[in-house]
């Protein structure tokens, strides 16, 4: 019986310890996590398919702004490292909303998304092409594979895609 009663303690004192290691790291992540608000990435437009991509693209170039095209898949890690980690870095924020913002949806691995990869010649997640105002594509500007806040920023005035604030 003391055995029993030993073990039930310790079994306790173990359970107590781990639930209190769990809050801890919980409420040290909350501490350390930058706001939420203030700093979220642009809206995007997500499509799915070869023709609603044609036709925001068309939008974009009938208001005179450059596209920005997010080829992405919700179980690409470095898809969600632009979304989480670039996207709502305030200068790139700043940066894109000045773009007609698409991100095309390839998760599902339909026939459709190989179709349209094969048709925008996009080999692998995450891509991200431009689209210039007058329709067409910034072919050396494409992005391919993850790039840090400071690193997309370059990118962007090495092809002149910055938008540059006119002051009066």
């Amino acid at each position: 019986m003391r055995q029993g009663r030993r073990f039930a303690l310790t079994a306790g004192l173990l359970i107590i310890a781990l639930g209190a290691s769990a809050l801890y790291i919980v409420r040290s992540q909350q501490a350390t996590a930058p706001p939420t608000a203030s700093h979220s990435a642009p809206a995007f437009i997500t499509v799915n398919s070869q023709e609603t991509l044609d036709a925001e693209l068309a939008s974009a170039a009938a208001n005179q702004q450059i596209a920005l095209v997010d080829y992405y898949a919700d179980w690409c890690i470095p898809c969600k490292q632009f979304t989480q980690k670039t996207f709502t870095d305030p200068a790139v924020a700043q940066q894109l909303s000045h773009m007609h913002r698409i991100k095309v949806n390839l998760s599902n691995n339909r026939p459709e998304d190989f179709a349209l990869m094969r048709n925008q010649d996009v080999a692998g997640l995450p891509t991200l092409d431009f689209w210039l105002p007058n329709g067409k594509i910034n072919a050396t500007a494409r992005i391919t594979g993850f790039l840090t806040p400071q690193a997309f920023m370059t990118h962007l005035r090495q092809h002149g895609l910055i938008h540059e604030v006119k002051s009066e």
